[in-house]
């Protein structure tokens, strides 16, 4: 009869029984026969090259003490990075250096043997394009000390702060689209360039030298820089627009070349991969330099259409993610248009949208950027800076979205100001909010989009720490 077997146990085999049973008769082994078998060599299974690091000694024997072994990854996580050899660190400093400037400095400033694989940017021009902090704009804020100043990166979001002395005794106007800092020195009104970032600096000419004849007026009242940017690798223009002269110098020159002067209006003016441009009334116009002729004016583009020489309406160029474009505010603020700047053809091609991208126009400046980096700004939108010369009345009328045509407006309940004082605060307050009422003492936190529309607007940022207004506030 059989048994029926448990659930859950495997029944034996005869044979397996039986063999059970012959072992559990066999006596146990003694200790010294447990130490022989133990000396018997087994080698380690090897799978994989890191095995090799892990392997026991094939000689271990009963009571001998095992040695302590390395984790297989403990061999390759220290390395002398200080003593990293110069082909390998001047590469990381290349990439570095194409990446962001800033980048590049904090590489420099790691340790000695990487600043030596480095070159120092102060031995070269400040006009030199590898160095420029093109994504950095400067905020229009002081912080803790006189000349302490916040940079804003556009292109990733990152903020830093930056002392900078440099900015004593001057008026300062704001970032070129290489991110360039254009002083203006109170004393003598030497025009001086600031990288903000390598703290390199350039001086050149006094701009007196490009005042009228008959000048009664304070000469640092008519020298506001409205545009700035390279003209060439090794020539810089700039733009002053109460005196409507545009003129050039290369650093180290000690005399201004004037390349236009009069009632026709450059402006907005700006550099776009390393050559400089502005518009007329009908017209892009880019400065043309070469060894053989004096720097003049050249056609790069026909404008769709004419622009009216009164503010109600206005065009705007913008490096947009590396792209030239053109925003045509017409109507007063009520309907926008974009063109794309075909320097091939000298036409200019509409296009629908700015690429995902938000763009801040203002009458000196414009800056493109991405909602990815800033997710409170509206994609494919134009928004207006603080800037009395585009009625700040229609400020309320902005952003102005592309792709349907409306508008969502901005909400300047909490204006008042510690970034804006003086004339142009009450400016402000009067166009935006209450023209009854004087601005309060204090305000609510700026959100971005007002932070990127002060920072496009033109202004003199004093060492007295005080933002005005354009002269002409």
């Amino acid at each position: 009869m059989s048994r029926t077997p448990v659930i859950g146990r495997k029944s034996r085999p005869p044979s397996a029984r039986m063999a059970h049973q012959a072992s559990a008769r066999t006596p146990a082994p003694s200790r010294r026969a447990s130490a022989r078998a133990l000396r018997v060599r087994v080698p380690p299974p090897r799978c994989c090259p890191l095995c090799a690091h892990a392997q026991a000694p094939s000689s271990w024997g009963w009571g001998a003490k095992r040695p302590r072994t390395q984790r297989p990854d403990a061999a390759v996580s220290w390395r002398d990075w200080a003593g990293l050899a110069s082909g390998p660190a001047g590469l990381i400093a290349e990439r570095a250096l194409a990446g962001d400037v800033a980048d590049y400095i904090r590489f420099r400033a790691a340790c000695r043997g990487w600043r030596a694989c480095a070159d120092d940017p102060r031995a070269h021009g400040v006009l030199d394009r590898r160095f420029h902090p093109r994504q950095w704009i400067m905020l229009r804020e002081t912080v803790a000390a006189p000349h302490r100043r916040r940079l804003l990166n556009v292109s990733t979001g990152e903020c830093i702060t930056m002392d900078l002395p440099e900015l004593a005794g001057h008026d300062v106007f704001g970032s070129t689209t290489e991110g360039l800092l254009v002083l203006l020195d109170r004393t003598n009104y030497v025009v001086r360039v600031l990288n903000p970032i390598t703290r390199q600096a350039a001086d050149l000419p006094p701009a007196t030298a490009l005042l009228p004849s008959k000048v009664r007026d304070d000469p640092r009242q008519l020298l506001e820089v409205s545009g700035a940017g390279l003209a060439d690798v090794s020539t810089f223009a700039v733009h002053f627009f109460m005196i409507e002269t545009l003129a050039v110098v290369k650093p180290g020159q000690d005399h201004w070349t004037v390349v236009h002067r009069g009632n026709l209006v450059v402006t907005p003016a700006m550099s776009f991969a390393g050559r400089f441009y502005g518009v007329t009334k009908n017209k892009v116009m880019v400065v043309e330099t070469s060894r053989d002729q004096p720097p003049r004016l050249a056609l790069a583009a026909k404008l769709a259409r004419a622009v009216s020489a009164m503010m109600v309406e206005s065009v705007h160029l913008v490096d947009n993610d590396g792209e030239l474009l053109l925003v045509d505010r017409e109507q007063g603020g009520t309907m926008y248009e974009v063109y794309r700047v075909d320097l091939d053809t000298r036409k200019m091609v509409p296009v629908r949208g700015l690429g995902g991208r938000a763009v801040f126009i203002s009458s000196e400046q414009a800056l493109s950027v991405s909602p990815s980096v800033f997710p409170s700004i509206a994609a494919d939108a134009v928004y207006l800076g603080f800037s009395s010369l585009l009625f700040p009345g229609n400020l309320v009328k902005s952003p102005y979205h592309l792709k349907d045509g409306t508008v969502e407006p901005r909400d300047f309940s909490y204006f008042g100001s510690d970034l804006f004082k003086g004339k142009l605060r009450k400016y402000l307050y009067y166009w935006l909010i209450d023209r009854t009422a004087e601005p309060p003492d204090q305000c609510g936190p700026w959100e971005v989009d007002d932070y990127l529309s002060s920072c496009i607007t033109g202004f003199r940022d004093g060492s007295e720490d005080t933002i005005a207004s354009s002269p002409t506030w």
